[in-house]
Order: C-alpha cells, then sequence, then structure tokens
C-alpha cells in the first residue's frame, strides 16, 4: 500500500509538472485591445450646524446669552461639522479651517491692537473684542469652560490678524494658516482626521464631528458682541 501511494504521488506531481511547462510554452498569435478611460469630477460637501450641548437639538446661531462673570465661558451650543472631498492638494489631502473675517479692510492698530478673532462690538467700531477659543472631538463629548491658561484650547483667528511686535512667535493670519494652525481637520478621499485637543488628527469614520467654542470674557468692557464663524474647505 505504501508503495502504491508514493507511485501515485509520484504521478500527479508530473502532471503538475507537465501542465506548468504546456502553460509557460504558449505563444500569443493576435491580441486585441479596447480603451477604457473615465473622468471623476470634483465631489466636495461641507455643513456647518451649531446645536445645544444639553439635548442635540439645532438652533440658528452660537450664543453665549448674558455672561455675568468675569471669566471665560463655554458656549452653550458647539457646531456639528459633516464634510467630505476628492479635491486633494499638493500634499495628498484637503483642509478644513475655523475662523473669523470680522473687517472688510485692515482696520486700526490703535483702536484694536493686532489680533481680531472671536466677536467684537456690533458696528465693529469701539475696539472693543472677546477671543474665541475652539476645541474639536470625533463624536460629542463632556466640555467644561475653558481653563485660565487655555490649555488643550486654540485661539480662532481672523483673516486680518497681523504679528504682534516684540513677540516670539509670528502671531499673523498668514503664518496660522500655512503652519495648520487654524485647521481643525484634514483627510482626503475616505478619510477625515479630527485635530482633537494634543494631537495632530485622530482618524475618523463617519465624516463628521464637532466643534466646541469658549468665550474669553474676563477682560470684555460691558457692550453687545457679535461674528460670523466661518469653516473654509480648501486645498493647496
Amino acid at each position: 500500500m505504501k508503495g502504491r501511494n508514493s507511485w501515485l504521488l509520484a504521478i500527479t506531481v508530473l502532471f503538475f509538472l507537465l501542465a506548468s511547462v504546456e502553460t509557460s510554452l504558449a505563444v500569443v498569435d493576435k491580441t486585441a485591445t479596447v480603451p477604457a478611460s473615465g473622468t471623476m469630477s470634483a465631489v466636495t460637501s461641507l455643513s456647518a450646524q451649531a446645536k445645544k450641548i444639553s439635548d442635540n437639538t439645532v438652533v440658528a446661531a452660537i450664543d453665549f446669552g448674558t455672561i455675568s462673570v468675569l471669566a471665560n465661558k463655554l458656549a452653550p451650543q458647539y457646531v456639528w461639522i459633516t464634510v467630505a472631498s476628492n479635491v486633494l492638494g499638493a500634499s495628498g489631502a484637503w483642509e478644513l479651517e475655523i475662523y473669523t473675517n470680522n473687517f472688510a479692510t485692515a482696520p486700526s492698530t490703535t483702536t484694536w491692537g493686532y489680533q481680531y478673532g472671536g466677536m467684537v462690538d456690533t458696528g465693529a467700531d469701539g475696539g472693543h473684542r472677546v477671543p474665541m477659543v475652539w476645541q474639536a472631538y470625533r463624536s460629542t463629548t463632556t466640555v467644561t469652560d475653558p481653563p485660565a491658561d487655555l490649555s488643550n484650547w486654540m485661539y480662532v483667528k481672523d483673516n486680518r490678524d497681523i504679528d504682534i511686535p516684540g513677540t516670539p512667535k509670528n502671531e499673523s493670519w498668514g503664518t496660522a494658516h500655512a503652519e495648520g494652525y487654524t485647521n481643525i481637520a484634514y483627510g482626503g478621499v475616505g478619510y477625515l482626521m479630527v485635530v482633537e485637543p494634543g494631537t495632530t488628527g485622530l482618524l475618523d469614520t463617519d465624516n463628521t464631528f464637532a466643534v466646541y467654542l469658549g468665550g474669553q470674557f474676563g477682560a470684555a468692557p460691558s457692550d453687545t458682541y457679535s461674528t460670523t464663524m466661518r469653516f473654509d474647505l480648501y486645498h493647496e
């Protein structure tokens, strides 16, 4: 029986060797070709919706209400972002940034100083401002008032910000944008990275995330403040 099995094994191996040789010796007599092509259009989507932290219901705007303490305060609402894009920059990614655009032209540094992000007095004529900060998370989470040292919070920049003389860093809008300081997320085709606190980006799975906002009311004069939060999906 043992000899018979060895004989069958030898025949099987020989069969596969011959089949392999037969295939390798095949001669192509004629080749036909059919061209194939297609164009992928640019597909981008972006929505930003304010929602209440307390129950996630949709609201029209971020509204801090009336603040009666000189302190940093968390807005009672967050911004729910939905984003996707297949339009990529030279780095192979798209980017999403947050900022304000409080002035049509560069404001007076005598009146406003050098930084203009956040909320400004109604009419933008008195030089009063409430700087704003942000945190982004892949899903809703528990967030408290920003601490005094603003650890793990990022400033909302304004696209008219200029460098503050005599400081070690360049605080201008151009530098902040170029260095990615203004980015809350970035991604590519089929993936999204959310810039959560203390990270350079964490992978998200559903193209949605939450942005929480805080206001620095500790040094704010008594006034009425407002702005429009802007979110730009871009590539470069």
